[in-house]
């Protein structure tokens, strides 16, 4: 019960950290994740003092989780550039399955998960793995067929390869916090600091404001900001836990059915697809299959 209400609480958090962000007019990207990176970074401060947990500052407890961070900034940077390129439904549809296979493969090779599983437990976790994929696919198709603007083929490839970066670099940037050994308070701290250091080093970078518009203006748009990041830092939290307690690649497939909780806010709250249209009940659909496979994968422990 433990486990269902954390990987609940997982995906509630990953799936509205990005529509919250996003809602925000006027921050340029780079400027959007700075704030999303201290409203993390508070977080897991929080979390390191309510939990008792004590840094170790070896070169593995410590700038592992950071190098970690900065692998997450850099993912969350390219599927910015991959969705301006190429438009949401065909980033995702190529980050969000990646993300996923990259990892099983990771947890399989660094972690010799699934090496003492039975055959019946295996062929449960494949058949469910393909039921998230395609549940997946279909909820990208919807958004797909609800229009999106028309792309130039370099835009396309230029857009491919960020996600196929995204995919990657989200896929396993809570790596090197598993392979730390430190508990996931201890791992969560210096990976925020990881995540902040690179998002402030691609904003000097590329010289963007952190203030836009008036005073009372950039308070709202900083706060909603703040916000955001702040339950990206919860759902992270979680997740190096569930990780713990499930595996790399399980614990990270369950954290990929935030999709779902996009889809439904896309489609009851931004009215994109309207609800009652068909690429509405295709994301319905999809949300099925995805979350029976989800299901699944947390019925295994």
């Amino acid at each position: 019960m433990t486990t269902a209400l954390l990987a609940l609480v997982m995906v509630a958090c990953f799936g509205t950290w990005i529509p919250l962000s996003q809602s925000v007019r006027g921050p340029s990207q780079q400027s959007r994740i700075v704030y999303v990176a201290l409203g993390n970074m508070v977080v897991a401060s929080i979390a390191l003092g309510v939990f008792g947990a004590h840094l170790a500052f070896g070169w593995r407890a410590l700038w592992l989780p950071v190098a970690g961070g900065v692998a997450w900034t850099a993912g969350v940077y390219a599927a910015f550039r991959a969705t301006e390129l190429t438009g949401l439904a065909r980033a995702a549809g190529t980050w969000t399955p990646l993300n996923i296979v990259t990892a099983f493969v990771l947890g399989i090779t660094l972690f010799e998960e699934l090496a003492h599983s039975s055959s019946a437990r295996l062929g449960v976790l494949a058949g469910a793995l393909v039921l998230v994929v395609i549940g997946v696919l279909v909820i990208v198709g919807s958004q797909g067929a609800a229009g999106n603007a028309a792309r130039t083929p370099g835009e396309k490839r230029a857009g491919l390869a960020w996600a196929i970066a995204a995919g990657v670099l989200w896929g396993g940037y809570f790596v090197p916090s598993e392979w730390a050994k430190v508990s996931a308070q201890a791992g969560n701290f210096p990976l925020a600091i990881g995540i902040l250091a690179a998002a402030v080093a691609m904003a000097v970078a590329t010289r963007s404001p952190l203030a836009v518009g008036n005073a009372r203006r950039w308070a709202a748009r900083a706060g909603v900001l703040l916000g955001s990041g702040a339950i990206f830092g919860v759902g992270d939290v979680v997740l190096l836990v569930l990780v713990r307690r499930l595996g790399t690649g399980v614990g990270f497939t369950v954290a990929q059915l935030s999709l779902l909780v996009n889809a439904a806010i896309g489609i009851w709250v931004f009215k994109a697809p309207p609800p009652g249209s068909r690429a509405a009940r295709m994301a319905l659909f999809g949300i099925a299959i995805a979350g029976s496979g989800g299901v699944m994968i947390g019925a295994l422990r």
